[in-house]
């Protein structure tokens, strides 16, 4: 990493640019399309998982032919549900996986999540049949 100096006046100033890794990479396996996008919000669910709160369920619609924009859509829209509604993902109770989009029910509850992801980025995004089923790839910015 690069240091550099800039004059001012009464005395030098230093900065330098500080590696951060401030990303989680998922992987995610599943013999359908539609296990991706349910092993995405069990992932999801795993890191801002927290304690406690009313049982609560969200419907989520979603627009796009693309699998894998759908996925990072799918993913924001629960990081979007958890940062405002404080909605803890548990479980899927329905998914209409179809050639424009999804409709889903989530169940959860109302909660303290832990605000680790910020945002769902294209980075690296894969989503692809594979071996008798599916994969994909998402980085998520935390």
């Amino acid at each position: 990493m690069a240091t550099g100096v800039s004059g001012r006046r009464g005395g030098a100033m230093t900065y330098r640019f500080v590696e951060h890794v401030g990303e989680v990479e998922l992987e995610l396996e599943a013999p359908t399309e539609a296990g991706i996008f349910e092993a995405a919000l069990g992932a999801f669910a795993d890191l801002v998982g927290g304690d406690g709160g009313e049982p609560a369920r969200h419907q989520v619609v979603l627009a796009g032919g693309d699998r894998a924009l759908l996925l990072v859509d799918w993913l924001g829209e629960l990081v979007f549900l958890a940062e405002v509604e404080q909605f803890v993902p548990e479980r899927l109770e329905a998914l209409e996986l179809e050639a424009d989009g999804l409709r889903a029910t989530v169940a959860g509850r109302r909660g303290e999540p832990r605000h680790l992801v910020k945002a769902v980025t294209l980075n690296g995004l894969r989503f692809e049949p594979r071996e008798g089923g599916w994969h994909a790839h998402v980085v998520l910015d935390v």
